[in-house]
């Protein structure tokens, strides 16, 4: 029984260091520019340094509104204020636009996020 219950503690913790932020089929991939509130500027992410030297020139970017009640989340996924978005200026992150395409919810992606993110090429806007 010992054994039984030690398997599954191993099993449960090594599952949660696994599990990654899923975000919506809908959501949008960017580096955060500029913060001009309810407005913001978002660029395409970088997939190397090359892209990133060449990005003003061929890297997309948009502005999006923010709702009134737009939510930020930190890479621990933990609900932050609002004036937390001045510091995400120029860092990745991902957009959940409501149902009128302002923004709704934003992520604070990690080092490993971005990299998933530009491994399964979500980065390049159609």
């Amino acid at each position: 029984m010992r054994k039984i219950i030690i398997f599954w503690i191993i099993l449960y913790s090594t599952n949660a260091v696994a599990l990654v932020r899923e975000f919506p089929a809908n959501t949008i991939f960017a580096i955060l520019k500029s913060v001009n509130y309810p407005q913001i500027v978002i660029q395409e992410i970088p997939s190397n340094w090359g892209s990133s030297m060449l990005g003003l020139f061929f890297l997309s970017s948009a502005k999006m509104q923010m709702t009134p009640a737009s939510v930020l989340r930190d890479q621990n996924n933990n609900n932050q204020v609002q004036n937390y978005i001045y510091n995400i200026i120029n860092q990745p992150v991902a957009i959940q636009p409501d149902y009128q395409g302002r923004v709704w919810l934003i992520w604070y992606l990690s080092n490993e996020e971005t990299q998933w993110v530009i491994n399964n090429k979500y980065n390049i806007w159609k």
